[in-house]
């Protein structure tokens, strides 16, 4: 430890109260009559990683020619990126997200000793390791900084420190991390409100308000390369003990009110193991385990003297010094800041009987822009509320918008919100086969529904079934279809029937304005039957059919159009559950020195064996299984030629 200035002796008495600020007064920007939900162009997860690599590289060159601010503003962007994505879809690499992460991170690392500033969003470890390279023996001479100290942390309900380490901290925030903190202050106005009185009401120190303020900056949207997020940081295991969910559609973690009140019971729980906030801050950063190991090796429950990870030596007194200073900023050289309105709101309980709502059709409604519904709700990683939820989901709007919002909002057209669609498990059905049926990946089934393992499904299980993002064909806009009707029969299925008619089941549902996939005898159900096209034809290369993938195109509409299975063209073209894009060849046939056959009821090695005029043992041995194995309908076997 590196020695103290001075040696003061502290006297530590409670917090001044705290003071609730008026809302301000709200404008009423007017609900547009125009309720049509424009479609969201969100990019999709592989387009991002690849943008968050490209500014890493960018940044990388940038340093190599000495061009420091530019190299950071592409840092800090690859960073935003990553904390993005995590809110999309569970079907990105994470493996590939967190290496990209750990690169990023490395390379502002390097850049670290050449950064005049720190930027207002700078990932928490960065701040922690340039706070290392702070120097006692730059600070003022006098004891102007540990008097500050002493006086200010009298005010606090939580101990401070006035040591060498914390003024070292406080010069940090005043000259490389000042743009930081002059933002954290700023946004300090929008949580306050809703942060204390939880605190309160849990029964800890109010001004562990101010670790919100270190741990994300007060950005519900904060990442790190430990895929800790939220305001308070969480990482997914600590979240789920404390009670948050994340799945396909939420991560309470983001959530500013719930990921509050379980870090204060967090807090609380380990300030009841270590009876000292020093320790309990330093178990909160590193973890119980290896503050329990440090104190058993030093001999001594002195935080100060016990050996710890260095950004957890950095941590306890990076907070000290933000709680000091937030007392009074313009002691500390800091000009008056206005800080941003309250986290205002309504709570709208939504009605059991609304399966979910899309949240682009409300912001129509609502009257306010989509980014500032979303920052209302921060939990939310889809641009719908859960489907499904067992309990009726509660959203939050602009205050005073909430009954209007309920009104209108039931009234809107199915096609005016975004697809979710219900799908009823059939027998026979796998995964991949209702994927295809949707043109979407298993993946992203098995993430929507919680699927354990996507494998095992049973009949009349219900999944909800994302829209498949794409190029939707308007109504008066089917050029190449032609307009039936079909008449439901008893014991008919919605899936059967998009099968037999060679129609994806999602349109199906679309053409008919259905809720879900349920229908009954005598229903009367519109289907556009795909002519052939004329462009892009399949053509003989290397002696197999080939064909150029356009616009629009699933692997269900080539399987129909070529007369061939799904599962067909994801063997010929090694597939699995990939999906496709325009310009990609697709092999048709498979090579010629073997054919597919898939398995139908009451198939057996030997009746597919007469059938193509070969022995049993061949396809046992061309497909690795032995001559008694049970065929079950649906698998795919490779007939040697």
């Amino acid at each position: 430890m590196r020695p103290l200035l001075i040696g003061l002796s502290l006297a530590l008495v409670a917090c001044t109260p705290w003071t609730r600020r008026e809302n301000p007064t709200l404008v009423d920007l007017g609900a547009t009559e125009d309720l049509v939900a424009a479609p969201a162009a969100a990019p999709t997860a592989v387009t991002d990683l690849r943008a968050a690599r490209w500014h890493l590289l960018r940044a990388l060159e940038s340093e190599a020619h000495g061009q420091v601010a530019r190299a950071q503003q592409d840092l800090d962007r690859a960073f935003r990126i990553l904390a993005d994505l995590d809110e999309r879809d569970a079907a990105v690499d994470s493996a590939g997200a967190a290496s990209l992460a750990v690169a990023i991170e490395k390379a502002y690392l390097s850049l670290l000793p050449r950064l005049e500033r720190f930027s207002e969003d700078s990932p928490l470890v960065l701040l922690l390791e340039g706070l290392s390279e702070e120097k006692i023996e730059d600070l003022p001479a006098d004891a102007t900084p540990l008097v500050r100290i002493h006086q200010l942390g009298r005010r606090c309900d939580i101990p401070i420190d006035a040591n060498a380490r914390v003024a070292a901290s406080i010069h940090f925030f005043q000259t490389r991390g000042r743009q930081t903190f002059a933002t954290w202050l700023r946004r300090s106005g929008r949580f306050r409100d809703m942060i204390v009185p939880i605190l309160r009401r849990e029964s800890v120190p109010l001004d562990l308000f101010y670790l919100a303020m270190i741990e994300s900056g007060f950005n519900p949207r904060a990442y790190s390369r430990a895929r800790a997020v939220g305001l308070w940081q969480f990482m997914a295991s600590t979240g789920h003990m404390m009670g948050l969910n994340r799945t396909h559609w939420v991560d309470e973690r983001r959530d500013p009110v719930k990921s509050t009140v379980a870090a204060a019971r967090h807090l609380s729980d380990l300030f009841r193991e270590f009876s000292d906030w020093r320790l309990a801050l330093a178990a909160y950063n590193s973890g119980t385990g290896r503050v329990r190991r440090a104190i058993a090796k030093a001999g001594t429950r002195d935080f100060w003297q016990l050996e710890l990870p260095r950004e957890t030596h950095n941590y306890v007194p990076l907070f000290m010094a933000a709680a000091v200073m937030a007392k009074d900023p313009q002691l500390f050289g800091f000009d008056a800041v206005e800080e941003e309105p309250p986290f205002a709101y309504e709570m709208v309980t939504l009605p059991k009987q609304w399966p979910y709502v899309d949240l682009q059709a409300a912001t129509k409604i609502l009257g306010i822009e989509y980014s500032a519904l979303r920052d209302l709700n921060p939990e939310l990683r889809q641009a719908i509320t859960p489907p499904g939820a067992r309990r009726p989901y509660a959203l939050r709007v602009p205050p005073g918008k909430g009954a209007r919002f309920l009104e209108r909002y039931a009234k809107l057209p199915a096609a005016q919100k975004a697809a979710v669609y219900q799908y009823e498990v059939q027998r026979g059905d796998n995964i991949s086969s209702i994927a295809a049926a949707f043109g979407i990946t298993t993946r992203t089934i098995a993430a929507a529904n919680s699927l354990d393992n996507p494998h095992l499904i049973r009949p009349k299980q219900l999944l909800y079934i994302p829209a498949a993002p794409g190029i939707a064909v308007a109504e008066g806009e089917r050029g190449d279809q032609t307009r039936l009707t079909y008449t439901v029969k008893p014991g008919d299925a919605l899936s059967r029937i998009a099968r037999k008619n060679g129609v994806r089941l999602r349109d199906l549902i679309r053409w008919n304005k259905l809720d879900g996939t349920l229908i009954r005898p005598g229903q009367k159900l519109v289907l556009w039957k795909l002519q052939p096209r004329r462009s892009a034809p399949a053509v003989v290369v290397d002696g197999r059919k080939s064909y150029t993938v356009q616009p629009g195109d699933t692997l269900w509409d080539l399987a129909r159009r070529f007369d061939v299975s799904v599962d067909d063209l994801q063997l010929w073209n090694s597939l699995g559950d990939a999906m496709i894009k325009p310009g990609q060849q697709l092999a048709i046939a498979a090579a010629t020195d073997k054919a597919v056959y898939t398995v139908v009821k009451g198939d057996t090695l030997y009746s597919i064996a007469r059938k193509f005029g070969i022995e049993p043992h061949d396809i046992a041995r061309q497909n690795n299984i032995s001559l008694s194995s049970t065929l079950l309908a649906g698998t795919t076997l490779q007939i040697p030629r």
